[in-house]
């Protein structure tokens, strides 16, 4: 093993990141045909599930910038999946809803999404999944330590 990977094997956010691109590539092998990226099937699923949200809200439960999260709405309502519609008592917040297109998308999506995730996690036994996704919950929702709070000195 180079110097290079000694350094990079026992990072925890190296892995990550290559587990990422793992994941991303058996999402985009089944999903390509259907124009849709782990972040616009995130989107759909959010808005679904989430009836009423506005767009910060849809984006802070996506841990996406608003920015990003008004261009990621602009794409799936020119391909006609979601329209935007006034807030019933906010008139500034718009709010994304689904389509009937839309909803067919992610609806005939949702199981290729599950297949895409059996392919790329199918070194790991039902019992590794679940402890994986706990501990990845676990980082996902702990504090980020300031910086310099975690030297010894």
């Amino acid at each position: 093993m180079s110097s290079t990977e000694d350094r990079l094997d026992d990072l925890l956010g190296y892995h990550l990141r290559r587990g990422q691109l793992r994941a991303f590539g058996a999402f985009a092998e089944l999903l390509a045909p259907s124009g849709l990226t782990p972040m616009l099937y995130g989107v759909l699923a959010t808005v679904a599930a989430r009836p009423g949200d506005g767009q910060r809200d849809i984006a802070a439960a996506l841990g996406a910038d608003p920015s990003t999260m008004v261009r990621l709405i602009d794409q799936l309502e020119g391909r006609g999946l979601l329209r935007r519609v006034t807030h019933t008592t906010d008139r500034r917040t718009s709010v994304p809803t689904l389509t009937a297109e839309g909803r067919a998308l992610l609806e005939h999506a949702t199981p290729l999404v599950h297949a895409s995730e059996e392919r790329f996690a199918a070194a790991l036994s039902a019992a590794e999944r679940a402890q994986l996704l706990r501990l990845l919950r676990r980082l996902d929702g702990a504090a980020v330590p300031e910086p310099g709070a975690l030297s010894s000195g």
